[in-house]
């Protein structure tokens, strides 16, 4: 699974200390990323069997910790909807 990440402004930390925040966790893989005036992403592949739910959970928390939750959201590969992370809790 591919969970992509959106960024609906600017970033208040570098992003790679985003991108490492990911690939400390073992179970995501940074595959892309990019940006433009509007907003940035980062595309993550699940590279574990964590289920669907803890990865998406694991991705939130993350994010919080870096102060991104409220600017944030994803789109995961098997159903493309959009999960503001500000939703997801514990």
């Amino acid at each position: 699974m591919f969970i992509d990440i959106y960024f609906t402004g600017n970033l208040p930390v570098d992003r790679d200390e985003v991108e490492d925040a990911f690939a400390d966790l073992g179970d995501f893989e940074v595959v892309g990323a990019g940006g433009s005036d509007v907003g940035s992403h980062i595309d993550l592949e699940l590279v574990s069997d964590l289920p669907r739910s803890e990865a998406l959970q694991a991705v939130a928390n993350v994010l919080r910790g870096l102060g991104l939750a409220e600017i944030s959201y994803l789109k995961p590969s098997d159903t493309a909807e959009r999960i503001e992370v500000a939703d997801l809790y514990l």
